[in-house]
């Protein structure tokens, strides 16, 4: 059972195929329907991880990987489904896409490894954008949901990209995020 989370991050890993094939075939609903089910495995992961203390470094990297693959794809989706995102309010998509994966690709060179901080506001950057993503598949595209969560998420991936560059060694699941980080650095 004490796997039983990492079971649950790979099979949102192998949802992904399945969404690429989704979207390349205009089936916005069966995509939209898939990615509400990877979303619910990724609270289902997590919640079954902290509960039950199962949580691992292998899980949490694992989770980090299915995390950024079904981000991935939601971006080609919107690419191919939505491409109008793209044409009129690409700048703060791709801000906030080259944010996150200057953190990620800062922290493969640090630590070897994906970061996976796992912070408040990262997760609650992943929820806005779920339901901006929701809202666009399901309803159609709303402006001011697009740029509220993207202020959310760009702030989440600067904290990633502030942490990754100021821990020396690879410390996953930092709930607590910069001011945890500040605030144990001013005790010591």
């Amino acid at each position: 059972m004490r796997n039983l989370p990492n079971l649950i991050s790979a099979l949102r890993l192998i949802a992904v195929p399945v969404l690429i094939w989704l979207a390349w075939n205009g089936a916005d609903r069966a995509f939209a329907w898939l990615l509400v089910a990877a979303g619910l495995t990724d609270i289902l992961d997590g919640w079954l991880a902290r509960k039950y203390g199962w949580v691992s470094k292998a899980g949490a990297l694992l989770d980090s990987a299915a995390d950024i693959s079904i981000v991935l794809v939601v971006l080609f989706a919107m690419w191919i489904l939505h491409r109008d995102v793209f044409v009129y309010h690409g700048t703060i998509v791709w801000a906030i896409l080259g944010v996150w994966s200057l953190a990620n690709f800062i922290g493969m060179y640090r630590y070897h490894r994906l970061p996976s901080f796992h912070t408040a506001s990262a997760r609650f950057g992943l929820v806005m954008f779920g339901v901006f993503v929701l809202v666009l598949f399901f309803y159609g595209f709303v402006p001011w949901l697009l740029y509220i969560c993207g202020t959310i998420c760009l702030l989440a991936g600067l904290e990633s990209l502030i942490l990754v560059l100021l821990i020396d060694h690879w410390k996953p699941n930092l709930r607590g995020g910069l001011r945890a980080l500040i605030r144990a650095r001013s005790r010591q």
